[in-house]
């Protein structure tokens, strides 16, 4: 039995009331009100087409001109994923967080989904695609740098190629091949900005120390949140839990760090003659859960206990 092919979803208003086409786009494509709020700029008409390659999602669209907002609301709803887009014959202006940018006919702009935006589109055909977050991190995307970025026509023809020619090969492909399909499409972008003279060292990650150095400014700026975990972590430098565990592994790994950056500011707090916290506020503070369990780590790490180093503090003045 032959392997069903590709998939494509298709969707026009061609045939729908023009008084009700936005409405009925919108319920077609349920996933486009977590990403932004949409306003039509003129009379509502959309052709597109969707393709689920594995985790990325391609599609090919020709719609009327509208702006795109995404704000902080939308951002915090989630839908972690970076979007390039290529204008094929309309152009485009927007904000991506505090960046300006300016998209002209055969450009591309990549968008961070994880950050603010705002775009007015003119009406025309666009190609793009959608990957996770964590799948572009993978392959060496530094995803916050690149949010906004505007490629020239001559810097993403390769890309815009590529796409096409996926487009026009899918019915010649089965499903068990939509994830390398995708992925294909990822690795030409990897390509395209690597190959792009503006962005040589732009949107791959930085070295080991630079890393480092931000990693641990953030870990000490949020010392007593409950939000600092790996995870966040992770999210907030843009990089793939694999990288964080090498980039602290010769210390004895990232949640080994924390604890004794932890410990350190709970030790600093003692030996401080002025300050009159209790130790369990302490505690509480930096993200320990009582005053037994920062006593119980301190010892550990200090050889004595949080009140044996306060009462040396005071010895000592």
């Amino acid at each position: 039995m032959a392997s069903q092919t590709v998939r494509v979803h298709r969707y026009t208003t061609a045939d729908v009331a023009p008084s009700d086409r936005f409405d009925a786009w919108q319920s077609h494509w349920p996933n486009v009100g977590p990403l932004f709020s949409i306003e039509p700029l003129e009379a509502f008409r959309v052709s597109s087409e969707l393709v689920r390659l594995g985790e990325i999602g391609f599609m090919y669209t020709d719609i009327a001109s509208q702006r795109w907002k995404r704000d902080k609301r939308l951002v915090d709803m989630g839908q972690d994923t970076i979007a390039v887009a290529v204008n094929l014959d309309g152009k485009a202006a927007g904000i991506a967080g505090r960046n300006d940018w300016v998209q002209m006919p055969g450009s591309a702009v990549l968008v961070d989904h994880s950050q603010t935006s705002l775009h007015d589109s003119a009406g025309g055909r666009s190609i793009g695609f959608s990957v996770p977050r964590q799948l572009a991190i993978e392959v060496g995307l530094d995803i916050a740098s690149l949010h906004g970025l505007v490629l020239t026509p001559a810097e993403s023809a390769m890309l815009t190629s590529h796409m096409f020619q996926v487009r026009e090969a899918l019915p010649r492909f089965a499903e068990e091949d939509a994830p390398r399909l995708g992925r294909s499409m990822l690795d030409m972008l990897v390509l395209t900005l690597k190959g792009a003279s503006r962005t040589e060292a732009h949107g791959f990650r930085e070295d080991p120390a630079t890393l480092m150095l931000r990693a641990r400014k953030e870990v000490q700026a949020h010392l007593g949140s409950p939000t600092l975990t790996v995870a966040n972590l992770c999210r907030k430098l843009g990089v793939s839990r694999s990288t964080l565990h090498r980039l602290f592994e010769a210390g004895g790994g990232v949640q080994a760090h924390i604890r004794d950056m932890r410990l350190e500011a709970a030790r600093q707090a003692l030996l401080n003659p002025d300050n009159v916290e209790r130790i369990g506020d302490i505690a509480e503070r930096l993200g320990f859960s009582d005053a037994a369990h920062l006593s119980r780590l301190f010892r550990a790490r200090f050889d004595e206990t949080p009140s044996e180093c306060r009462a040396r503090s005071i010895l000592s003045r």
